[in-house]
């Protein structure tokens, strides 16, 4: 494995959720059980790449039973998915979808998180502009 794409793995891992910089472009929804996060910023300030968007999303449940969920972000021209996972009152789980291109993906530089669970959904934040 290259120097480069452990680099590149470690700010990605760094963007989820590790405090919010002035770079940083984040939003959140209030639902009943919990809250639902989401965080874009421009590969310029996290990678160097200003081809490149870095977005986290992160749900934190704060009440009710156990719900898988699958953890996602919304831009332009296309929806990434993580694995499900499994959440319970008290937990947070969050993913990470890496660098993506700005051209390919989000030309308008705008993004959303959204989150599916068994018990329901699609729940979205508010978009957010990243660049």
């Amino acid at each position: 494995m290259s120097k480069r794409i452990v680099t590149a793995a470690a700010l990605t891992a760094a963007l989820v959720f590790s405090g919010t910089t002035a770079y940083a472009a984040t939003t959140s929804t209030q639902l009943s059980n919990g809250t639902l996060y989401f965080e874009a910023q421009d590969g310029s300030v996290v990678s160097g790449n200003s081809s490149l968007f870095y977005g986290a999303t992160k749900y934190k449940k704060t009440g009710g039973s156990t719900v898988y969920v699958y953890l996602k972000m919304d831009v332009k021209n296309g929806i990434f998915t993580s694995p499900q996972k499994a959440v319970s009152a008290g937990q947070t789980v969050s993913h990470s979808f890496g660098g993506k291109s700005k051209a390919q993906y989000a030309p308008d530089c705008k993004a959303a998180g959204l989150m599916n669970s068994n018990n329901g959904g699609p729940y979205w934040t508010p978009i957010v502009t990243f660049c």
